[in-house]
């Protein structure tokens, strides 16, 4: 076959280009390839588990994928921000087979019943999932979920990122969503989550019923109502509940930016995520700015305009440089005051 391993290896890393991404689906979609197909997925696994992946379970993924592939032609299955190759990775691709390769994996070492998979949401994109209970949700950028393949005696989940929720409702076993710091616990509702380990807060919001959270000491902070939200500073260990607009931080599953008086670094780590591009500020000063605003599918360029209009700044991008492997680095944003403008912003 005329393609390059190593593609395929950054597929399932999620760290993979356009022009990786239309290769392996054009390989994908050609039934008389299958069989290198197997081989290749094969060598693949053997490379990192040192044990060969037994054919019938290659063909019965392949199966999957081609099926989703399919449907993906039919009808929108995700709306979103980025486009249609990164909507097909995000939703139906990489999520399909890194559980099945984690799934895989387990079975063959562990009994089911411990058994984890994992889904990845690669920089930029969303992801939506389907839980073994039934329970639905979305991942944002850059997040990970990892739970159980059965969820026999308990249904804890682990989240790093980003997370929407609509909980499956079972009195008998409450749903346990564990970060970090926090350890949030339902019976069946919606909420959102968000604890990046690279940020210093961590957050929950209730959108509909009721949730416990605790510290992952065992110490209840708070239960939220409707439309309140846990702060956690996970510096200071001091969190604050207040009362907000739950639609506002779950509208991102919807492809919407919502601002609501957010001041200028909380914008900038959400369009960072949400574009996958890096934002610096410059001048300190900006950060205390606030914002109100909602974009739907707006470009990068289109909101840096708009924000521009409602405050003394001026941005410019940096001239992205190659990588060895041919690959662009990430985008940067440079933010700075707009002096001249200043003024009339007082």
């Amino acid at each position: 076959m005329d393609f390059n391993p190593e593609i395929l290896k950054r597929f399932f890393k999620g760290k993979y280009s356009r022009k990786d991404f239309l290769a392996i689906k054009s390989i994908f979609e050609k039934p008389e390839k299958r069989e290198e197909i197997i081989d290749l997925l094969q060598d693949h696994w053997f490379d990192y588990n040192n044990e060969p992946l037994p054919e019938g379970n290659v063909n019965h993924v392949l199966d999957k994928i081609h099926h989703q592939i399919n449907l993906e032609k039919r009808r929108e299955i995700f709306t979103g921000f980025i486009g249609t190759f990164q909507r097909i990775a995000a939703i139906l691709i990489i999520p399909l087979i890194l559980t099945f390769l984690v799934v895989f994996y387990y079975q063959s070492n562990k009994p089911v019943e411990s058994a984890l998979a994992e889904i990845q949401c690669p920089m930029g994109v969303r992801t939506k999932f389907i839980l073994p209970d039934g329970t639905t949700g979305f991942l944002n950028s850059g997040s990970t979920l990892e739970y159980p393949v059965l969820f026999a005696k308990n249904r804890n989940v682990k989240l790093s990122g980003e997370a929407y929720f609509e909980v499956a409702h079972d009195k008998a076993h409450p749903f346990v969503v564990k970060t970090s710091n926090l350890s949030t616990k339902v019976l069946g509702t919606q909420f959102n989550v968000i604890a990046y380990e690279n940020e210093n807060r961590e957050e929950v919001v209730l959108q509909e019923g009721s949730v416990e959270v605790y510290s992952n000491q065992g110490d209840k902070l708070e239960t939220l109502q409707p439309d309140q939200k846990l702060v956690l500073n996970t510096e200071t260990g001091q969190h604050n509940k207040d009362n907000v607009e739950a639609s506002q931080f779950v509208s991102w599953t919807e492809g919407k930016l919502v601002f609501r008086n957010e001041s200028m670094e909380l914008v900038i780590q959400r369009l960072a995520r949400w574009y996958n591009v890096e934002i610096e500020v410059e001048d300190s000063e900006l950060l205390s700015y606030a914002f109100r605003a909602t974009f739907i599918d707006e470009s990068l360029d289109e909101v840096l305009k708009l924000m521009a209009l409602t405050a003394p700044i001026k941005y410019r991008e940096e001239k992205r440089e190659t990588t060895n492997d041919g690959t662009y680095n990430k985008k940067k944003i440079i933010i700075s005051l707009d002096h001249k403008r200043e003024e009339s912003f007082k």
